[in-house]
């Protein structure tokens, strides 16, 4: 179920139709077949939320945690 709700989403973005879930949280309880949606707004204070316009840096994580060089 929830996997078909994040790929419904996934083409939403990608086509540019529909309203996205941005800034919505869903929550499935899947005893009693029941959908809650709940708006998060921004933080403020976030550095990687605050600012739409300026998102955070990508990280190159296999060069920054790659493992030093061993003595040969």
């Amino acid at each position: 179920m929830i996997g078909s709700i994040q790929a419904i989403e996934a083409l939403k973005l990608i086509l540019g139709t529909g309203e996205p879930l941005v800034g919505r949280l869903v929550m499935y309880d899947a005893l009693e077949q029941h959908f809650t949606t709940l708006q998060i707004p921004r933080d403020p204070n976030c550095a990687a939320c605050s600012d739409p316009g300026a998102p955070p840096l990508l990280v190159d994580y296999d060069e920054t945690c790659a493992p030093a060089a061993a003595n040969r």
